[in-house]
């Protein structure tokens, strides 16, 4: 069976499905993708044709959008070709999972998913893949890490895979987690652990200048006005600036707005008890409730940005 994926480029649970194909098919093509960029990338290989030459199309850890997917929902071809396997609760808000070819879930039996998690499952359901400890381990802590039920259970081998991730890279993330499945185990060497520790050592440096700059906005939506504390931030740092500000919340704010340098996106991360994809939502983007982005071109975003005298870099 000759497959297409596409999966999310950005994160550790976007590559985890990259893993799991990988493992499962041998005859693969993946296309990794940005947050915003899924449903132009699957429109292009409809155009042109090359989605006709594959067996199966996964789409995970993303949803396309309207009005791609009713136009997918009239081919039937096309409908019982591509299978979208996503977690987010912004894509369910938006109603896109109402057609048979798109599977959305956020939580299952008490469990939140993730697109690997929720792969996982499809692959071994479909005998695609074998279960075996190795990689549900693999599975288990990329899924801890990305909606943040690492830090319930203190598995700080779930961050380690996250560090590697944004210190290496997706493509030598691969590298490093095919790894992990030729020898049957999750396990971090000498030089995974001395790229962890000078990440953190980066960190904790630049963390004081990062803050220090940061601009408070309030924005009314839906009837409540959010307390966002905008920064202007790398990419690799948006899953621990908040944890810095929890321990000391002097500004008062209820998310972190983390205006990417080398991202097209804004990430939000909260400090309080507060839905953040209704945040990123009404800034044209998608999310979780304790984290989620939105596309910096966003035209009511930059108006927000222009008014308060924030430059978008």
């Amino acid at each position: 069976m000759k497959v297409l994926l596409f999966t999310h480029e950005q994160d550790i649970d976007g590559m985890g499905c990259a893993v799991l194909a990988n493992h499962a098919f041998t005859d693969l093509e993946v296309v990794p993708c940005k947050t915003f960029e899924i449903t132009k990338k699957v429109q292009e290989y409809i155009d042109n044709k090359k989605i006709n030459s594959f067996d199966k199309v996964f789409v995970t850890d993303l949803c396309i959008k309207e009005p791609l997917l009713t136009s997918i929902n009239k081919n039937n071809d096309l409908k019982e070709k591509i299978q979208v396997i996503d977690h987010h609760k912004s894509e369910m808000d938006e109603g896109n999972d109402q057609y048979d070819f798109v599977s959305i879930i956020v939580e299952e039996n008490g469990k939140k998913e993730s697109g690997t998690s929720l792969f996982y499952k499809y692959l071994l359901k479909n005998k695609f893949l074998k279960q075996e400890k190795y990689l549900d381990t693999l599975v288990e802590w990329t899924r801890q890490y990305d909606v943040w039920d690492w830090k319930i259970v203190n598995n700080v081998h779930a961050r380690y895979l996250h560090i590697l991730f944004e210190e290496l890279g997706y493509e030598e993330y691969l590298k490093i987690a095919n790894s992990f499945i030729q020898q049957k185990e999750v396990s971090f060497n000498n030089k995974h652990l001395d790229i962890i520790h000078q990440f953190e050592k980066r960190l904790e440096q630049e963390i004081n200048s990062i803050l220090s700059n940061m601009k408070i906005v309030e924005v009314p939506i839906q009837n409540k006005n959010y307390r966002i504390g905008y920064v202007i931030s790398n990419y690799k740092y948006r899953n621990d600036i908040n944890e810095f500000v929890i321990q000391d919340n002097k500004y008062n704010i209820d998310t972190v707005g983390m205006i990417m340098t080398d991202m097209d996106t804004v990430s939000y991360r909260n400090v309080k008890d507060i839905d953040a994809s209704i945040i990123a939502s009404y800034f044209g983007g998608k999310g979780h409730k304790n984290a989620a982005s939105n596309p910096k071109n966003n035209e009511k975003f930059r108006d927000l940005m222009k008014q308060n005298n924030i430059t978008i870099p």
